[in-house]
């Protein structure tokens, strides 16, 4: 019979609404669906009037004992409506009302429950998502795996222990595979003793010092070194590539570019290592982006590509102001000398936030009076 109602529900109600107001009526009676109609509004029961064909005759107890043993209303096997007193009536209608609204919440809050869950999860990825791709370079950089950073002082190390003559402790900076140009180890180790032998009062200036991170646990290091000793001394650039290996980083490939001075005397010695200071201050001025210091290396005759001098200033600090971030690497330094002339011949590779390139460049200095400065530039893109 319950089967027959709920069919009949479906069929000639057709809305949620009549399918509860079947289950209040099959329980409870016309005169209970009407009381509980009257004592809980929320439930916006619709009047019996409202549903066409529906029989105003109560069930049979037989069909009452059916729906009392259903799973609809768990908490209810009794008739409010046979109670005597109409104030007992009122609470029996007044609690099944209640319960009937917290099973039903319970029903939703499940259902809102997983819907809310799954929607929050890809809601949090989302926005996870959104964050990552929309964060700055250096917060991403800061979320990403830190690569193994090689502290300078590594380097300033490696050159006391070379001007001390400390064979083990300059040793211990290489790796145990390191060569150098020798056929193996033995025979570098043995090339090196000899030489910290044979060279008293050794000097190691160091200047712009740059660490170039190539992976994770390996670095490029580039550095201006000025050599001096009783019986030899040499300038140039040299590159180190050094690996971390367990707890310690170790040097595992050495290349060294001497500046080729074409003069000998001790006069132009003295004016190349001037203008090697000089270009090492004027890289670091235009990596700090210290504008007033980088125009002060040109000489006032200097224009660039410009028409004159003001112009090609101008322009150079707008793009100070507007490149972030730079890094300067150099490489394979010539230097070319005459009396008040020197030029300065090689690799650069430039990267900051808004642009990078990679090619040659030639500088060429000019004596004025008791100061160098830069009278021509030209570039050569790769």
């Amino acid at each position: 019979m319950a089967f027959l109602w709920l069919l009949f529900c479906l069929l000639f109600m057709n809305s949620c609404a009549g399918l509860g107001a079947l289950v209040t009526i099959t329980a409870f009676g016309v005169e209970g669906y009407e009381e509980v109609r009257v004592h809980r509004p929320d439930l916006k029961l619709e009047p019996l009037s409202n549903y066409a064909n529906f029989s105003s005759d109560r069930p049979s107890d037989q069909q009452l004992n059916k729906i009392r043993n259903t799973k609809v209303l768990p908490d209810f096997g009794f008739d409010c409506s046979k109670l005597s007193d109409k104030k007992k009536q009122s609470k029996c209608f007044n609690d099944f009302s209640k319960a009937l609204a917290k099973n039903e919440r319970k029903s939703l809050n499940k259902k809102n429950i997983e819907r809310i869950k799954k929607k929050g999860e890809t809601n949090t990825l989302q926005k996870i998502a959104k964050a990552l791709k929309e964060a700055p370079t250096d917060l991403v950089k800061k979320l990403s795996p830190t690569p193994e950073s090689l502290p300078v002082s590594y380097i300033q190390n490696w050159a006391r222990a070379w001007e001390k003559k400390d064979v083990n402790t300059y040793l211990s900076f290489y790796s145990k595979d390191f060569k150098g140009s020798k056929n193996h180890r033995g025979a570098w180790e043995a090339s090196r003793q000899r030489a910290f032998k044979k060279h008293k009062n050794i000097s190691i200036k160091l200047s712009d010092i740059q660490i170039e991170q190539k992976s994770s646990k390996k670095v490029e290091v580039n550095f201006f070194q000025e050599y001096k000793s009783d019986g030899y001394r040499d300038t140039g650039v040299k590159e180190l590539l050094v690996e971390k290996k367990g707890t310690t980083w170790k040097i595992i490939k050495e290349t060294w570019v001497p500046a080729n001075a074409s003069a000998k005397s001790s006069s132009s010695e003295a004016h190349t290592k001037e203008v090697i200071d000089k270009f090492a201050s004027w890289l670091g001025a235009w990596k700090n982006r210290e504008s007033d210091s980088y125009i002060s290396f040109y000489s006032n005759e200097y224009k660039g590509l410009k028409s004159n001098h003001a112009k090609w200033r101008n322009n150079r600090i707008r793009a100070l102001k507007t490149n972030k971030n730079i890094s300067i690497r150099t490489s394979n330094l010539q230097i070319a000398q005459n009396t008040n002339r020197i030029e300065l011949n090689f690799i650069q590779k430039f990267n900051s936030d808004k642009y990078s390139d990679i090619g040659i460049k030639e500088l060429i200095w000019i004596k004025n009076g008791s100061n160098w400065e830069i009278f021509k530039e030209s570039w050569i893109s790769s």
